[in-house]
């Protein structure tokens, strides 16, 4: 098995992960340094679970009360809770999912790719039935559509959720579709998916914020309470997005799903 190093990755060698753990105990002189290298990982991770769970509890909020106060089978109430179930919750974990799995390698990280992909579909499905209700339900009273700043910017959330999975479903390797493209491009493709998720992301939240304003969802305390929640799931993808980074962590593949080459590595804060 060839095994690729890029810069600052962590490559398991063939010899094994015993091995491998004594010959780094030994580069780094003290198993005193790998104990507090261990415990600051911890305290990391720690800080981390604890964020990743307050903003599904924002997310919970937000979705209770956009369901609870709007979902009167109407037409237009399925717009705001399509919209939200699909971005503030099957989208958002999307995104982290895809943020965390760069730190993983071989089988492992193909099936957290699978597990983003299929979250990012139904969240696609989801969103489309929303679009769907509000275009079918301005048709039905006469109204223009696309005239609020609330419905330009989730039109561009809209369209570009479209792009970006289907961008997903090209840079996602064992596919295969990828292959017709460049290979020297890969990484580019790769990389425009990444920020392209991330705009789209922030768009939708951006409208929801924005419908949240009209007064929609009443009374002003839950609206408030809403916002609130929007804004912080927002923050924390962004902090998310900034602060963490992998390695170089990666697996390639061949058209099989067979890995080739593994490189493991650890998610790590940019700045330590």
């Amino acid at each position: 098995e060839k095994v690729i190093e890029p810069p600052a990755a962590t490559c398991i060698p063939p010899m094994g992960s015993e091995v491998y753990r004594r010959q780094q105990a030994s580069f780094q002189g003290e198993t005193g340094t790998t104990r507090a290298s261990s415990s600051k990982k911890e305290d990391v991770m720690g800080s981390v679970v604890g964020l990743v769970l307050g903003t599904r509890a924002a997310t919970a909020a937000v979705v209770f009360l956009v369901t609870w106060r709007m979902l009167d089978f109407s037409l237009f109430s399925y717009h705001p809770v399509c919209m939200t179930l699909g971005y503030a919750l099957m989208m958002s974990e999307a995104v982290r999912a895809a943020i965390f799995f760069r730190g993983t390698a071989g089988e492992d990280r193909v099936r957290k790719i699978t597990k983003h992909m299929g979250l990012n579909l139904l969240a696609l499905a989801l969103v489309t039935v929303g679009f769907i209700a509000i275009y079918k339900n301005k048709v039905r009273l006469g109204k223009e559509h696309y005239q609020s700043k609330h419905g330009k910017v989730g039109l561009a959330a809209f369209v570009s959720t479209f792009v970006v999975v289907a961008g997903g479903i090209v840079s996602f390797k064992k596919l295969g579709i990828i292959e017709v493209v460049p290979e020297n491009l890969h990484g580019l493709v790769k990389r425009v998916h990444r920020a392209g998720g991330m705009v789209a992301f922030l768009l939708a939240l951006a409208a929801m914020q924005l419908g949240l304003l009209t007064g929609a969802l009443n009374p002003v305390p839950a609206e408030r309470v809403a916002q609130f929640a929007v804004a912080a799931i927002a923050l924390s993808t962004l902090y998310f997005w900034y602060t963490w980074s992998d390695n170089g962590a990666y697996a390639k593949l061949d058209r099989d799903g067979k890995e080739q080459v593994t490189v493991v590595s650890h998610l790590v804060p940019r700045r330590n």
